[in-house]
C-alpha cells in the first residue's frame, strides 16, 4: 500500500503531461487511479498567446474548424493586466481574428448577483454556476480567463452542458484548482468540493501571474504547505476504512513537487520571475495529484478545514473572507502539531490503553454542530448542513469501530508510515516566516484574532464528513481546550511559545 513509485521521483518535469500520464500508468498496475484527462499543460511567460492555436487543435480533433466556430469567453469583472494590456480584450480579439465572420465570440461577464462585493470577491454558488452554463450551452468551445474561481466555474458549466472543449487561462498563482478535475462551491453557505471535468487545456501565463496582487503568490505558497499535512489525514481515513482510496502514487508526484522549495520559496514576495515560474509549476502539478487520486483528500486534510470554517463565519456575519491559501498556509502549522500532539500521547500510553478511551456518539453528532455553529445564522441552517455531514462520519466511525480499535493496538506499525507523510510543525512555520507570508492568524487578511482562531481550530473536524486527525484526538478525549491552545501554540517561535 505504501510502496515508492520511482517512476514518478524520476520525472524530470512532472508539467509535462504525457510523460507524466506514463508514469503514472506505470506506477498504477491495478488502475485504482482516475486517469489524467488534462491533455496539454503550459506553463510560460506567453502562455496566453497560444490560446488559439491550442483551442484550434482540440476543435480539430472533433473534426471543428476554429473558422466559423462559435466560443464563449468566460470571465469574471476583476480587471486583468499584463504587460500594460487588459488580457481578456487581448484574448478576444485574438480569439474573434480566428472564427472570423461566419464565427462568433460570446464575452460572458459571470457576476455576483447578490450585489455582496462587500463580503468578498466571487464565488461558485448555484447562482454563478447555473448563469454560466446557460452561457456556454451550444458552444462549440470555452475558453476561460482568471482564477481559481472562474475557472471552477467554468468546468461546472461545461460539464453540465456536454462538455465542449475547455481551454483554461492561468492568470495567478494562489491555488491548485486549474488542473484538477473537481471544483469548489459554495452550498447552503458551507464551502464543499464537487465532481467536474478535467479541461483539456491549462496555460499558465507567467507574464500575468507575476502581475497579478502580490497577496495571490503569497498565498499560493500557503496552499502549497498543505502536501505536508494532508496525506497523512487521508492514510489515516484508508487505515480506518472511511477513504479507501489511498494510492502512494499522488504523495510521490508530490514530493516532486516539494523539491526545492526552500530555495525558491524567498523569491516569491521579492517577486522573483524564476520563484513565480517554481509556484506556478508546483500548483498545477498538485492539482493534478488531487484529479488523479479521485478526490481532495490528498491535499485537504485539517488545515483545509480550518480555513473552510473561517470562511464559513465570516460569509454569515457578511464580513470579508481571506485568501483560502494564506489561510491554509497558517493552518497547515496547526495541523502538523495536531500530528505531533497525537504522536506523542499514543507513544505515553500505548495504542491497546489508548483503543479503551475511544468514544464515538453519532447522536450528539447533531447537537455539537449546533452549539459550535448555532451561532452563524437565525434559522440553524449551517449548523444543520454541517450536523449531517458530521452525523454521517460519526456513524461510520461507530461501524468501523473495531477496525479503528484494530489500528490503535497496532499503532506502532503505522505510525512510522504517518510520520513520513507530515513535516515538523516548526518547518512549516519557520517555511511561512521564511518565505515572508502570513506566519500566524493574525498576519492574515482580514485578521483572525485569538478567539475565533480557537474556535475555528476546535470546530474544524465538525463542519464535514472527511476524517482527519482531529476527529481521532476528539475520540479519544484528546482536543479539550488545553490541547487546542498547544497546538495554536506551535505558531510562536520555540523561544516565545516556552
Amino acid at each position: 500500500m505504501i510502496t515508492s513509485a520511482s517512476s514518478l521521483l524520476d520525472l524530470a518535469d512532472p508539467t509535462d503531461v504525457d510523460a507524466l500520464r506514463e508514469a503514472l500508468a506505470d506506477q498504477d498496475p491495478r488502475r485504482q487511479l482516475t486517469p489524467l484527462g488534462l491533455r496539454r499543460l503550459v506553463v510560460a511567460s506567453d502562455a496566453s498567446t497560444r490560446v488559439v492555436p491550442e483551442l484550434s487543435d482540440l476543435l480539430a480533433a472533433r473534426g471543428v474548424q476554429l473558422a466559423g466556430a462559435r466560443v464563449v469567453l468566460l470571465v469574471d469583472d476583476v480587471a486583468i493586466q499584463r504587460a500594460g494590456r487588459d488580457l481578456k480584450d487581448d484574448v478576444e480579439a485574438a480569439l474573434r481574428a480566428a472564427v472570423g465572420a461566419t464565427g462568433a465570440v460570446t464575452r460572458y461577464v459571470v457576476r455576483d448577483e447578490h450585489g455582496d462585493h462587500a463580503v468578498g470577491p466571487l464565488h461558485a454558488d448555484e447562482t454563478a454556476l447555473s448563469a454560466a452554463a446557460r452561457a456556454v450551452t451550444g458552444a462549440d468551445a470555452v475558453v476561460s480567463v482568471g482564477g481559481g474561481t472562474i475557472t471552477d466555474i467554468g468546468k461546472v458549466a461545461t460539464s453540465r452542458t456536454g462538455n465542449a472543449p475547455l481551454v483554461v487561462v492561468q492568470t495567478a498563482a494562489s491555488v491548485d484548482g486549474f488542473t484538477d478535475d473537481v471544483s469548489v462551491v459554495l452550498a447552503s453557505g458551507v464551502k464543499k468540493t464537487i465532481p467536474s471535468r478535467w479541461p483539456d487545456v491549462v496555460l499558465g501565463d507567467l507574464e500575468t501571474v507575476a502581475g497579478a496582487p502580490p497577496q495571490m503568490a503569497a498565498a499560493g505558497y500557503g496552499e502549497l504547505l498543505s502536501m505536508f499535512t494532508a496525506p497523512a489525514d487521508w492514510y489515516l481515513a484508508a487505515l480506518t476504512g472511511l477513504d479507501e482510496t489511498f494510492h502512494r502514487a499522488p504523495v510521490d508526484l508530490l514530493a516532486v513537487v516539494g523539491r526545492g522549495l526552500a530555495e525558491w520559496s524567498p523569491g516569491v514576495v521579492r517577486g522573483e520571475p524564476e520563484a513565480f515560474e517554481a509556484l506556478t509549476r508546483a500548483l498545477d502539478v498538485r492539482g493534478i495529484a488531487t484529479g488523479v487520486s479521485g478526490g481532495t483528500a490528498v491535499l485537504s486534510g485539517v488545515e483545509h478545514l480550518v480555513s473552510h470554517v473561517l470562511d464559513m463565519h465570516h460569509a454569515a456575519l457578511a464580513q470579508p473572507i481571506g485568501l483560502h491559501g494564506a489561510q491554509v498556509g497558517v493552518a497547515s502549522v496547526v495541523a502538523a502539531a495536531a500530528w505531533e500532539l497525537l504522536f506523542e500521547r499514543l507513544a505515553e500510553v500505548g495504542g491497546a490503553r489508548a483503543a479503551a478511551r475511544l468514544h464515538v456518539d453519532p447522536e450528539a453528532a447533531l447537537q455539537r454542530c449546533r452549539d459550535a455553529f448555532g451561532h452563524l445564522d437565525d434559522d440553524g441552517a449551517l449548523a444543520a448542513e454541517c450536523g449531517r455531514r458530521y452525523e454521517l462520519k460519526q456513524a461510520e466511525l461507530a461501524t468501523r469501530r473495531q477496525r479503528l480499535v484494530a489500528v490503535l493496538e497496532r499503532w506502532d506499525e503505522h505510525a512510522e508510515v504517518l510520520r513520513s507523510l507530515v513535516r515538523p510543525s516548526a518547518e512549516l512555520r519557520e517555511g511561512l516566516r521564511a518565505a515572508g507570508v502570513a506566519a500566524t492568524f493574525a498576519d492574515l487578511v482580514p485578521s483572525v484574532d485569538a478567539g475565533l482562531a480557537r474556535w475555528a481550530v476546535a470546530s474544524c473536524h465538525l463542519m464535514r464528513e472527511r476524517l482527519v486527525v482531529v476527529d481521532l484526538l476528539d475520540a479519544l478525549g484528546w482536543w479539550t481546550p488545553a490541547e487546542v491552545e498547544r497546538c495554536l501554540s506551535a505558531l510562536e517561535p520555540q523561544e516565545a511559545a516556552l
